[in-house]
């Protein structure tokens, strides 16, 4: 079987959780320390970095790996496309392909971890991680929304809000903890603000409740 085959190949378990534990590092990377490093080599650094979440998210999955290729391929395209010509039209298409593309892969991964029997590493990692590209979606959705309305939201920032403004603005809506530095104006951003907040507590209590209930089944009944 060739290597591509044996990628695409969702009966082979060792890929499956060797890409999870990998994805969650690419995606750890991706939030936490871009944002350490040099503003000059942000943009391409978060244009790596995504290309490289789209392909080992495809192969973290257990079905659908041909489908999700495509789109995989898809995303990357548009994202180097709108890298090099950096014109709002193309921005907006990356930016939507990239939202539809996180989408398919949080929900089936939320479907995956329900599906499965025992709640082992794995498991676990693609909890973490399932949550954290929820919250990279949730922020290229506000960049979609930047691009469509500039006046949506007031960043502090000079010059601007960046990916990692964006990020932070993102992940502190989604713990409902809101320092209120960075602020929604219009309806559509209050709305989409909304939902994060929403989706972030969805998120937890649908998951924790999910493993919890699979932890307590798998353990041993007591002894009489």
């Amino acid at each position: 079987m060739s290597l591509i085959s044996q990628v695409l190949d969702s009966r082979n378990p060792k890929i499956v959780h060797y890409s999870s534990i990998l994805l969650l590092i690419l995606v750890v990377i991706t939030i936490f320390f871009i944002p350490l490093m040099p503003v000059v080599i942000h943009s391409r650094s978060y244009n790596i970095l995504y290309s490289l979440i789209f392909f080992v998210s495809v192969t973290s999955l257990h079905s659908k790996r041909r489908m999700m290729i495509v789109i995989a391929i898809i995303a990357f395209i548009t994202e180097w496309i709108a890298e090099s010509n950096e014109t709002p039209i193309l921005l907006f298409i990356s930016k939507a392909v990239n939202i539809v593309f996180f989408i398919i892969v949080v929900v089936k991964m939320i479907v995956q971890i329900a599906g499965y029997k025992r709640v082992n590493l794995v498991v676990i990692v693609e909890s973490i991680t399932g949550y954290l590209l929820m919250g990279l979606m949730f922020s290229i959705l506000v960049i979609l929304i930047i691009v469509a309305e500039p006046g949506a939201y007031s960043f502090s920032t000079m010059g601007g809000p960046t990916v990692t403004d964006i990020n932070y603005f993102t992940f502190v809506t989604m713990t409902t903890l809101g320092y209120g530095d960075y602020l929604p104006i219009l309806p559509v951003s209050k709305s989409l603000t909304l939902l994060i907040t929403i989706c972030g507590q969805l998120y937890l209590t649908i998951i924790v409740a999910t493993l919890v209930g699979k932890f307590l089944n798998q353990r041993p009944a007591p002894q009489e």
